[in-house]
């Protein structure tokens, strides 16, 4: 990460992604940037990514497609036999629930607007040794949820939404192999769809803005159950 930012200062830097972060119409996109860079221990490199005060270094042969816009999510299991991927998300004609999302991805706009309310709310459900001076553990996203008009609480379609991307993936593998695994699923989405946690906060977690643009891609020791 030093080496990194000392190629920075010179301009050195391999720049491989950068999005300012938009809402055009129901589709929200994150504002976020990635670089490539070849120095340091590992070499082979890395990606380090960028948003908002969070930043994760990742090798560059466990994102096989960022360049192209891409990034494969990690999520272990445990020995739980299924993976629940819902498929509600995706059917958003109903009025209610396109109303319910309309709110739902305005609140996500304003959130990533600025920064700082933007970093404060991505780690409000992080509790760790490490993260107790960033105002972690505050659920700070619920509160403003309810004064948007959410019903994340009672109706059923909205609670899900709120929870399914309230829930964790990871940038890296190992992850979802050996500290949640060994049953564990692979997924793809847009590089613009994730929200990242910052380095220190462990476990390269990332969540996502719209479950609906995640894509399975494997199931390694279980099954998906698509109702869920």
């Amino acid at each position: 990460m030093f080496a990194f930012w000392e190629d920075a200062r010179r301009g050195r830097v391999h720049r491989v992604a950068y999005h300012e972060g938009t809402l055009a119409g129901r589709c929200i996109e994150a504002p976020i940037a990635a670089y490539r860079h070849t120095g340091g221990r590992r070499g082979d490199g890395v990606y380090i990514f960028i948003q908002h005060g969070s930043y994760q270094c990742v090798p560059i042969d466990e994102q096989p497609e960022l360049e192209a816009g891409y990034v494969h999510l990690h999520r272990g299991i445990g020995e739980e036999k299924a993976f629940r991927f819902g498929r509600a998300f995706r059917t958003r004609t109903d009025p209610r629930l396109t109303s319910a999302w309309e709110t739902y991805a305005q609140l996500q706009f304003d959130l990533l607007s600025r920064s700082d309310v933007s970093f404060n709310s991505i780690h409000d459900r992080t509790k760790r040794v490490e993260t107790g001076h960033i105002l972690d553990d505050s659920w700070m996203t619920d509160e403003l949820a309810k004064e948007r008009g959410l019903d994340i609480e009672h109706d059923p379609w909205t609670r899900a939404l709120w929870e399914a991307t309230h829930q964790s993936f990871a940038l890296r593998r190992c992850v979802s192999e050996h500290k949640f695994g060994p049953h564990r699923v692979v997924c793809r989405t847009p590089l613009t769809n994730i929200r990242i946690t910052t380095f220190f906060a462990g476990e390269h977690e990332v969540r996502v803005l719209d479950p609906a643009r995640v894509e399975l891609l494997a199931a390694i020791g279980c099954e998906v159950n698509h109702e869920g």
